[in-house]
């Protein structure tokens, strides 16, 4: 074979190891950077069930009414998505209302997500209307806690909400942060955990009803251990000190 002719098979031969290399590049490249510690891990310790307040500055589970509040999703799909999930009624000496819904999952890989407000009350009837944001001012917290709110309605039946997420160390409201923070934790090495808390009332005057909701989750949040707050409101990543728990 001439050397003339030898040239293509060489180059061919180098071609191919060279497209070899960058495969095997990528593959190991691939698993170094893909998720593996999970969040969760960091907070398996709170049984938010047990270690919510049922009573706290006036406010009260009242356990005869806990059928008014909407389902984060169907049962059967609760249970595949949320690790935990807690439903109660709360009222006040005024007689006030407030319905909170906590839906934790552990994982946020993308195929088990947290489900927003929006799609849920829309599966099931209801007429959606966002309401604008708001932020809610936590005393020990670093940076306001964002608010989205909504109004649903169904006949004989006007219900504004209030909620935010936190997937791993971020909260937000909207579909997109959520799933930047997901990659942005993954790129990290962390598959996050994600909390979908929601409070609504049953009232025809939306702002009101925002202004109630908003004493309730601060009374909530400061009754509540500075463990439990971490869990509800992050950052989840960074230790608490012992000495306040």
């Amino acid at each position: 074979m001439s050397p003339r002719a030898a040239n293509p098979l060489r180059l061919r031969w180098s071609h191919a190891l060279l497209l070899l290399v960058l495969m095997v590049g990528a593959a190991v490249a691939g698993t170094a950077l893909r998720p593996h510690e999970h969040l969760s891990a960091l907070s398996r310790d709170v049984v938010l069930e047990d270690a919510l307040p049922k009573s706290f500055a006036g406010w009260r589970v009242d356990e005869r009414s806990n059928s008014g509040v909407v389902n984060p999703q169907q049962e059967a799909l609760i249970k595949v998505l949320y690790s935990q999930t807690v439903t109660r009624s709360y009222v006040n000496d005024k007689g006030e209302r407030v319905m909170l819904s906590i839906a934790y999952g552990s994982a946020q890989d993308g195929g088990l997500e947290l489900h927003r407000p929006e799609v849920c009350y829309v599966a099931q009837g209801f007429q959606l209307a966002k309401a604008g944001r708001s932020e809610l001012d936590v005393e020990g917290h670093t940076g306001p806690v964002p608010l989205q709110r909504l109004t649903a309605q169904a006949p004989g039946r006007q219900e504004p909400i209030s909620y935010w997420m936190r997937v791993g160390d971020d909260l937000m409201v909207s579909g997109l942060s959520q799933q930047l923070s997901r990659v942005r934790h993954g790129l990290h090495g962390w598959i996050p955990d994600g909390v979908l808390f929601r409070v609504s009332s049953i009232s025809a005057q939306p702002q009101a009803a925002f202004a109630l909701q908003d004493r309730f989750v601060q009374d909530l949040l400061a009754a509540s251990s500075p463990r439990v707050r971490q869990f509800l409101i992050g950052p989840v990543s960074r230790p608490i000190a012992k000495a306040s728990e």
